[in-house]
């Protein structure tokens, strides 16, 4: 039985002020000068999404929002963004864990960007680029299409990796970033094999 969830990662926004400050397990930096990205999901429960990053938050209708601007309660009033001609790496901003589905059913996470300036890995070697299967445990390895298998009882931490183009300030960009959720066995045939599965 296929359990297919997509959790709608939605709303980059791209907007210019400060640098926010860094915080916790923020592995990099270079810039010129700064945007504001904003990243949704939508939960139905299939898998627990926890917020680990003082940047990602659950919000007050329970929808993780990774929020990178003078607008996140963990820093109201610090900087405006991200900067443009930069990269940004967070190792880890949230985690998927496996604690609804039934005992000892692993499962396989995809999650996809449908924007290549949003990309994803895992520092602890358990991320795979979703078509070559090959671990992506770094910042310049980051893909925009990774996979993953999560055991019962177990969580995976991702990372993220924001690339800004030369945008001019006050630029917005929109973006859909999706999770979904497979019980081991069932994922699609061109991911199976590619996410650790054993």
């Amino acid at each position: 039985m296929k359990k297919n969830l997509a959790l709608g990662i939605f709303g980059l926004l791209v907007a210019f002020g400060l640098v926010l400050g860094a915080g916790a397990n923020f592995r990099d930096y270079n810039a010129d000068r700064s945007v504001h990205w904003n990243i949704v999901t939508d939960d139905n429960e299939l898998i627990d999404l926890t917020p680990i990053q003082p940047y990602a938050y659950i919000n007050d209708g329970g929808v993780l929002v990774v929020d990178i601007s003078p607008n996140n309660p963990n820093y109201p009033g610090y900087g405006m963004g991200l900067s443009p001609n930069s990269e940004y790496n967070f190792d880890e901003v949230f985690e998927v864990s496996n604690d609804l589905w039934e005992e000892g059913m692993p499962i396989v996470v995809r999650i996809t960007s449908d924007n290549t300036m949003i990309q994803f890995y895992g520092h602890e070697f358990d991320v795979h680029d979703s078509t070559t299967g090959q671990t992506v445990y770094a910042s310049d390895m980051a893909r925009n299409d990774v996979c993953f298998v999560v055991n019962n009882g177990d969580a995976v931490k991702v990372g993220m990796d924001f690339t800004v183009a030369n945008d001019a300030p006050g630029t917005t960009n929109n973006a859909a970033v999706h999770i979904e959720a497979y019980r081991l066995g069932t994922e699609p045939a061109e991911i199976a094999g590619n996410c650790g599965q054993p």
